[in-house]
């Protein structure tokens, strides 16, 4: 007799919550799990609060891909590049570790192959250089280049770079944020919450250069006295770093540059599929695709034309296929689901107002306790962002939105 074979794609939040999803509505049937990276289960969001927390890279891993394998009753294939799907015929190609080209056939497959990182252009000699965390292994790098450095840039200044500049800043790093956007987190929060942010940051000593660019990044090499334990105290040695040139022509020097730019969608496997795509993969309700025999969820996923890019509404998505892919009827509810952005020196709390919702902000502010309300035109609340001590306000504001 044979038996369905559930291939999941991605071994990051979304492959790992939907598989132990799944695992609580079906302990049998077969499942493989494939991945690029080491399968390590961990949490992505800790990533930007390790250093304040005192966490290594190591100390960040929840279970090894041995605990996951014995925990899910499943196959997990490691430092696998699978590069097309074949949906006609059900089958994926991939190259293994070995870079052996091999085939699976699938009866279900799941796209949890989450997003890229957005490129910044940039010119110059050390754009290889520039860093990206966008996973555990790119954290690893992170943290090993930053052993014995002093002066990090950071390039943007969303939700990511702001939580960087925030637990680097914390443990007494020297940061640059350099943005074209006139203010922090302007995809998240009104102005006002924005500043008091960058208000706080500055104090902490942050520096800002917003309204601006990067345009050249290129390696500039400097000798200075630095110690370290094989040389003698106080030991001259060559040291590497870097000059960033700005749009305005103002030249910074730094000795780590991290780009935080943002993320987009994955789409290139889906695009193998012929599957339809916008800015994410395009699924309804219960994550199906234009392929019923194919999903998606994660960072990769596009649900019913929103994207998701945050830990609930992930969990949400694995419970409900999990459920689905059992012949359940999961209920698919919309509940209210505050974003926290760990910035510990101004935290921030915030509830965006639907992408179509009509109305306008309500503003109270005392320093950096900003209190930010989203009303519509029959004063019903929409949204909200907060910061500071304003935060003490969030589960009264999402009683009152969910009336």
């Amino acid at each position: 007799m044979l038996t369905m074979q559930i291939i999941i794609i991605g071994t990051g939040l979304a492959g790992y919550l939907f598989a132990k999803e799944f695992r609580k509505n079906d302990t049998e049937t077969s499942l493989t799990l494939i991945t690029q990276s080491d399968g390590y289960f961990y949490s992505k969001p800790l990533l930007s609060t390790a250093l304040s927390n005192k966490k290594t890279p190591t100390e960040l891993t929840i279970n090894s891909v041995e605990t996951m394998r014995s925990q899910l009753n499943a196959e997990i294939l490691i430092h696998c590049d699978v590069f097309q799907i074949d949906a006609a015929n059900k089958k994926i190609f991939f190259r293994d570790e070995k870079t052996q080209a091999k085939t699976l056939h699938y009866d279900k497959l799941i796209l949890a192959n989450g997003a890229d990182t957005i490129q910044i252009p940039l010119q110059g000699d050390a754009v290889d250089d520039v860093l990206h965390v966008n996973q555990l292994e790119d954290y690893r790098i992170f943290r090993a280049k930053l052993a014995e450095k002093k002066r990090v840039a950071i390039l943007g200044t969303g939700l990511v770079g702001c939580e960087f500049a925030n637990d680097l800043i914390s443990v007494g790093y020297d940061v640059t944020m350099i943005a074209p956007d006139d203010y922090l987190l302007k995809k998240w929060v009104p102005e006002k919450v924005g500043r008091a942010l960058e208000a706080v940051l500055h104090q902490a000593g942050v520096h800002f250069h917003l309204s601006v660019f990067p345009k050249i990044v290129n390696k500039s090499t400097q000798r200075q006295r630095i110690q370290i334990d094989q040389k003698p105290s106080g030991s001259e040695c060559e040291s590497s770093s870097y000059e960033i040139i700005l749009s305005n022509d103002k030249r910074i020097e730094a000795d780590l540059i991290l780009s935080a730019a943002g993320i987009r969608p994955n789409l290139s496997l889906a695009k193998t599929a012929h599957l339809k795509t916008n800015i994410g993969i395009c699924v309804n309700s219960h994550l199906q695709t234009s392929d019923p025999d194919i999903y998606a969820l994660g960072d990769c996923a596009e649900v019913n034309g929103d994207l998701k890019m945050v830990v609930a509404p992930i969990m949400q998505n694995a419970r409900i296929l999990g459920e689905f892919l059992v012949g359940k009827s999961p209920a698919i509810q919309h509940p209210i689901m505050p974003v926290a952005i760990k910035t510990s020196l101004c935290p921030i709390v915030v509830v965006p107002p639907d992408k179509n919702s009509q109305g306008e902000w309500t503003i109270t502010a005392e320093g950096a306790n900003v209190q930010a309300l989203f009303y519509d035109n029959t004063n019903r609340l929409h949204g909200f962002a907060l910061s500071g001590s304003c935060i003490k306000e969030k589960m009264r504001l999402m009683k009152q939105m969910s009336v």
